[in-house]
């Protein structure tokens, strides 16, 4: 044997033995995630923004560092325009006009009956 064929015969058993858990690892958290993402948009908002705050809270104390430095409470999305001032805020409007869409069915060119042709099979 080869060095070539050596390297690639402990390449190949490298990726079966590290690859199969990573993939399987992956897989299953975005199934875990897919599945947290579906019950969280059954939940009502109460139930929605306890759970902002919660992860928010996780989210303060590990870039903190400790537990004990962050006490505030999390502003939720539905409160952030309480708590902001009004100048801060900027308006986008956005115009919503029959102009603005384009109609798909204009850009197909209508077509002739062709006595030729074969009904549709249904």
């Amino acid at each position: 044997m080869k060095i070539r064929h050596i390297l690639f015969l402990l390449l190949a058993l490298s990726a079966i033995a590290f690859m199969q858990p990573l993939v399987f690892f992956l897989g299953g958290l975005t199934l875990l995630l897919g599945v947290g993402a579906l019950i969280y948009r059954d939940l009502s908002p109460t139930g929605q923004d306890a759970v902002e705050r919660r992860v928010l809270g996780w989210l303060r104390r590990t870039r903190a560092g400790s537990v004990e430095e962050n006490n505030a409470p999390a502003l939720s999305v539905r409160h952030w325009s309480a708590a902001l001032p009004e100048d801060s805020i900027p308006r986008v409007r956005r115009a919503r006009t029959k102009a603005a869409r384009a109609n798909p069915a204009a850009a197909i060119p209508p077509q002739a009956f062709d006595p030729t042709d074969d009904p549709p099979a249904v």
